[in-house]
């Protein structure tokens, strides 16, 4: 295995040597004709492809200089013609060049005036593009703003107080539309947009109290009425009561607040609420200004059908596969024979159908937030095979009689038919339980109902 790694990595060292001769090979060729530029390039790829290559490390040196020099000069030259930018871009151009030759192990000739050239030049243009981006902000041109501010970051992270201006050309928008927000009581919206400053400033203004606000108002505190069972099954709403009561509890969402079990209590004593959750708007309102419920969380077990399944057992005719030696004119032969066999196969189904309706009605103005009714079924198959001999010589098959050949016996030993029952005789052997079947279909229905209530959104 270690020969096989070395072999691989052998050959990708010859191919890529390969290949970095290629590369200088074209870099001479257009070095050649005075294609200083693109020589360079090749010389650069061939270095990548191979740090050691001593020709391409000569030729980089020779014509990266030569590119080098002519971005300086037309640095040099829009420098003595006041063109600002224009020589902060070429600078900027030049040192990113001069940083790819060196990465490959080429130092190329940087004279230091050009530096001095350049610190002079940017602040010039800086201290333009500073005071452009200034005049955008006062006159809340915010997106443009932020552009110049960007730019001149990218140029000098540490240029005056851009940062926090940048900030401020970013995050005021985000502010003011939160605000607005409010004023048109689209509260999760504004929410979003404060949590969107704080999250990443921490404090901007004061988004932290419109923040608190705004989720003060869009928080949708519900009080679970206990829900009703017309089923002649006991008992089965209260396990599936608490189910949605945990799910709601555990969605991710911060507009959304289960009222406890202590408040709860003190909403079924005051008997505001009737025992078969029906709400008028009178008692909903009372509900609400009692604790500060906001919707009421109703729900009705109106169907539960349980299908036990009987164990069915079948008996089948089979075969076991016997490999036997014959001795045939002095020679040992090989011979595959079948003998008649029966086994037994069971099958058994269970299932549960749920039927559950729900409503989540305001507490404000006894409207029907969110409705479903859900229908939901969880159930449960076995099939195995039950044989008392060698089960892993068994294969499927048909025979009339158990002594007697036929015609019409027949032996199906193929890959298909082998693997259909091998997967019987290791098949699951016990159903799952009633309770079981219970759990998963509380599970189903909390789950459903905890998505759709989370999913409401009053401001769409």
């Amino acid at each position: 295995m270690n020969k096989y790694y070395i072999l691989i990595f052998l050959s990708i060292i010859l191919l890529t040597s390969c290949a970095s001769k290629r590369y200088a090979k074209k870099g001479l060729e257009f070095e050649m004709v005075g294609y200083y530029e693109k020589a360079a390039e090749m010389y650069y790829i061939s270095l990548v492809k191979n740090y050691n290559n001593v020709d391409a490390a000569i030729g980089l040196k020779k014509t990266g200089q030569l590119t080098l020099d002519k971005i300086l000069g037309q640095f040099l030259n829009n420098y003595n013609a006041d063109m600002a930018k224009e020589a902060v871009y070429k600078y900027i151009e030049s040192e990113k060049y001069y940083n790819k030759v060196k990465s490959v192990g080429v130092e190329l000739n940087f004279p230091n005036h050009y530096g001095d050239y350049y610190a002079e030049v940017k602040n010039i243009y800086l201290e333009q593009v500073y005071n452009e981006a200034y005049l955008l902000l006062e006159d809340e041109s915010f997106a443009k703003a932020e552009i110049k501010f960007n730019e001149i970051l990218l140029i000098d992270p540490s240029y005056g107080d851009v940062d926090e201006l940048k900030k401020k050309a970013h995050y005021e928008p985000i502010y003011r539309k939160g605000k607005d927000y409010l004023e048109h009581e689209k509260y999760r919206s504004a929410y979003y947009n404060f949590q969107d400053i704080l999250v990443n400033l921490h404090q901007y203004r004061d988004s932290k109290e419109l923040s608190d606000i705004a989720l003060s108002n869009a928080l949708l505190t519900i009080a679970i009425v206990d829900f009703s069972n017309i089923t002649k099954y006991s008992n089965l709403e209260k396990q599936l009561q608490s189910n949605i009561e945990k799910q709601l509890s555990e969605v991710n969402s911060p507009f959304i607040k289960i009222v406890d079990r202590d408040n709860k209590e003190r909403i079924t004593s005051e008997q505001i609420l009737t025992l078969l959750g029906n709400v008028d708007e009178a008692v909903s309102s009372k509900a609400g200004k009692m604790l500060g419920v906001k919707a009421l969380l109703i729900g009705e077990l109106q169907e539960f059908r349980i299908n036990d399944g009987r164990l069915k057992k079948g008996e089948k005719k089979g075969y076991i596969k016997e490999t036997i030696t014959e001795t045939k004119n002095g020679e040992k032969v090989k011979k595959t024979v079948y003998h008649k066999v029966k086994y037994y196969e069971y099958e058994q189904s269970r299932s549960i159908t749920c039927k559950f309706q729900y409503k989540l009605i305001s507490t404000e103005t006894a409207e029907v937030l969110v409705s479903d009714i859900i229908t939901a079924t969880a159930n449960d198959k076995i099939q195995y095979i039950k044989f008392e001999g060698n089960d892993s010589k068994l294969v499927q098959g048909y025979w009339e009689n158990m002594n007697k050949k036929s015609s019409k016996d027949e032996v199906r030993d193929n890959y298909s038919d082998n693997r259909y029952v091998q997967k019987l005789l290791d098949g699951r052997t016990i159903i799952k339980s009633i309770d079981n079947l219970k759990v998963d279909i509380n599970k189903n229905i909390s789950q459903r109902t905890a998505t759709k209530i989370n999913n409401y959104d009053p401001e769409k």
